[in-house]
């Protein structure tokens, strides 16, 4: 008998309180976050309290599939990182896999720009460290995409956080700007790194059309909760010929221990199959995608043709591969592995290194140019530090 969903809507709003907990996740922007929840928690009735069932449970989605538009799904996971309830779901047609249900798109708008970034940093906006470790991750992602563009052309930052992409960006010769729902963090990046940063949502942006060359997002299309409509909007932004280059975490990861995979702030979860089809979608031609070292990332590098890639939502045989993996990556399985002994030295060569990093009393705007300089003047880092290693390290 198909197990019965939730009714719609049980999930209602976002509450801005919640215990300080230290994560685990592949975000390299959010160090420190809290129990995200909600004033009516999810429950799941007759599934009781387990994690993944090895049997997949079959459901009617309250929120259809992004990519293909199927609402008959697999319940596979009734917990978030924290144990608290929530449940995933994944398309057994494409792959993709959310949170179904979830907070109202009002809901969620209301606690990106209003208690987001307090929840999860514990503080209004980036302190030192925080600066000092965005700018290390900001450089390796400048790095890689200036491989992708002659400066001078036009970058805006999504989800740019405390304007760190931007202001790297800036001072390698692009003419960048970003874009942050969070007013405190928004206000950091122009009253302290001096860089154009505005507040809003991207469904508020008011970006001609064609006059951007390359448009970032890291670590933010897991949070939208219409990736489609975005990508749409972004396409009309970008000339033809420009970029769309995303940065999500690895919905197949096994860096991390299978009970921290999914988290109630991730609405979609995706693979490098679902990301570069819903790029397609939305008419891109997908360049290339790639994973980070340690599998906990995969990046998509679309591009705007003149005319729109034909889309192709079907995957055969995605679905049952990430439910492979999910599946096959138990605990004991991750015990008997490298990574539970490995990140807790990558978090402390980590914290040696900011400590080092914020010796003497520097301003944002030093921190930033130390790190600059250090990459890009000197060509190493003073502490060489790969990027998925300070992703893993970070959370």
């Amino acid at each position: 008998m198909p197990h019965k969903s939730p009714p719609k809507g049980s999930q209602k709003s976002l509450s801005p309180k919640g215990h300080l907990k230290r994560p685990v996740g592949n975000d390299p922007h959010e160090a420190h976050r809290p129990r995200l929840r909600t004033s009516n928690p999810l429950t799941v009735g007759g599934f009781g309290s387990g994690y993944f069932p090895m049997v997949p449970v079959q459901t009617i989605a309250t929120v259809p599939c992004e990519l293909c538009g199927s609402q008959n799904v697999e319940i596979v996971a009734t917990q978030d990182r924290d144990a608290s309830p929530l449940q995933v779901v994944l398309c057994p047609q494409c792959g993709l896999v959310w949170n179904d249900p979830r907070p109202s798109a009002e809901a969620l708008a209301a606690y990106y720009r209003e208690e987001y970034r307090q929840d999860y940093k514990g503080t209004l906006e980036p302190k030192p460290r925080h600066t000092l470790r965005a700018a290390r991750v900001a450089v390796e992602r400048c790095r890689q995409l200036r491989g992708d563009l002659p400066p001078g052309e036009a970058v805006l930052d999504l989800g740019a956080g405390g304007g760190e992409v931007v202001y790297v960006l800036r001072q390698l010769g692009f003419p960048a700007s970003g874009i942050e729902p969070n007013a405190g963090y928004a206000r950091f990046a122009r009253e302290r790194l001096h860089v154009p940063v505005t507040s809003g949502s991207w469904q508020e942006a008011s970006i001609d059309p064609g006059s951007l060359s390359a448009v970032t997002l890291f670590h933010v299309m897991e949070h939208l909760d219409s990736p489609l409509q975005a990508m749409h909007l972004i396409r009309g932004w970008l000339r033809t010929g420009g970029l769309l280059w995303i940065e999500v975490p690895n919905v197949e990861a096994v860096c991390q221990a299978p009970s921290h995979r999914f988290h109630r702030a991730h609405l979609y979860n995706f693979n490098d199959a679902t990301l570069a089809a819903l790029g397609r979608q939305a008419g891109f031609e997908v360049v290339r995608t790639f994973t980070s070292a340690d599998g906990g990332n995969v990046t998509a590098v679309l591009r705007k043709t003149e005319h729109p890639v034909a889309a192709t939502p079907s995957l055969p045989g995605n679905a049952n591969h990430i439910r492979g993996i999910i599946q096959a990556h138990t605990q004991l399985r991750h015990c008997l592995s490298a990574a539970p002994f490995l990140r807790p030295l990558r978090k402390l060569r980590q914290r040696v290194s900011e400590t080092i990093g914020l010796l003497g009393k520097k301003t944002p705007k030093e921190l930033m140019d130390r790190v600059i300089r250090e990459a890009f003047h000197s060509g190493v880092l003073s502490v060489v530090i790969d990027l998925s290693e300070l992703a893993a390290a970070a959370i």
